[in-house]
């Protein structure tokens, strides 16, 4: 599963600016800068969206001054500008995506990577995204392909030559991902969290048996395992956390939706205990469907990029940002 993107309160960002900064942009946060046939797009909904993007897919903090930043507002405008083309377009041609056709991209998805309705929950906590911003994000990917699929008579193919071929074009280049096994402990409060990080970290007792006994998070009957993880898509505070723990380790607390938890790098219990570490590219079965997924993704959007011109020459766009 993709991973996937996160969400942390704005408002600290708000918080660090010099009063006069702030009073200056209370004058100018309704400020409309965009408008699509007659809809409009304010500073404030911008700022909102700029600064998600950046917590979430960007992952650190938002920083207006940063130097980076320049040319991300104009990007997410675009972006926002798009999604209300697609939706007067869908409610221009009827085209509706329901609940339980989302759900059950959604439940596909999780039974695909393995993970429990518990699991898959507490790994879009680990990267901060809420079950409703995943649903919406779905629900944006089926109702682009629907709208395809009404408006665009051919089909987008993908052949199995096309596959082998960018398999061996790329193959040199191609690692076998392993992720990381995470164990995740949640308690109540903050000096209970630090006083069993000590029992565990001195032997007393192992950490999968303190979930299993003291965790009111998720996975705790599996002994706090959540399954294996790229840390690399873990939300910042939790790699953090992490960075320094070897594996069998345990971190120190950190904070996951108000409530302190522990976190480890566990072994694999599904590894063998003896088998060398993977050397050179993956075999081709095991990246077949990856390989299929992207060059199918790549037909689509070029698809989607041309209806979306289309649709933008017949509409009035005005920008003012």
């Amino acid at each position: 599963m993709s991973a996937v993107f996160r969400l942390i309160i704005a408002l600290s960002v708000c918080l660090a600016l010099a009063p006069a900064s702030f009073a200056a942009q209370q004058v100018v946060v309704d400020k409309i800068v965009a408008q699509v046939n007659g809809e409009v797009i304010t500073l404030f909904e911008l700022n909102e969206k700029v600064k998600v993007y950046t917590m979430q897919v960007e992952k650190k903090a938002f920083n207006p001054s940063d130097p980076a930043m320049k040319e991300l507002p104009t990007r997410i405008l675009m972006t926002m500008v798009e999604d209300i083309l697609l939706r007067q377009e869908a409610a221009r041609l009827k085209v509706v995506v329901s609940d339980n056709e989302v759900d059950s991209r959604i439940r596909d998805m999780r039974e695909k990577g393995g993970l429990s309705e518990e699991q898959f929950n507490q790994q879009l906590r680990l990267e901060g995204m809420t079950r409703k911003e995943f649903a919406s994000a779905i629900k944006k990917d089926i109702l682009k392909k629907q709208l395809l699929g009404y408006m665009v008579q051919r089909k987008v193919v993908v052949t199995e030559e096309e596959v082998k071929g960018f398999y061996e074009g790329n193959k040199t280049g191609m690692k076998v991902e392993t992720g990381q096994r995470i164990g995740l402990i949640m308690l109540g409060k903050m000096d209970e969290a630090k006083a069993l990080r000590q029992r565990i970290a001195s032997g007393q007792i192992s950490f999968a048996d303190a979930a299993r006994k003291f965790s009111v998070g998720p996975g705790a009957a599996q002994g706090g395992d959540l399954g294996k993880v790229e840390l690399k898509d873990l939300a910042p505070e939790l790699r953090q956390a992490l960075q320094n723990v070897s594996t069998g380790g345990v971190s120190e607390p950190v904070l996951l939706d108000g409530k302190p938890v522990l976190l480890t790098i566990a072994n694999d219990p599904t590894a063998k205990a003896a088998a060398p570490a993977p050397v050179g590219p993956p075999p081709y079965e095991s990246v077949r469907d990856e390989i299929f997924e992207r060059i199918y993704k790549e037909k689509l959007e070029k698809q989607f990029a041309d209806y979306m011109e289309k649709l933008r020459s017949k509409s009035v766009i005005k920008i003012n940002l």
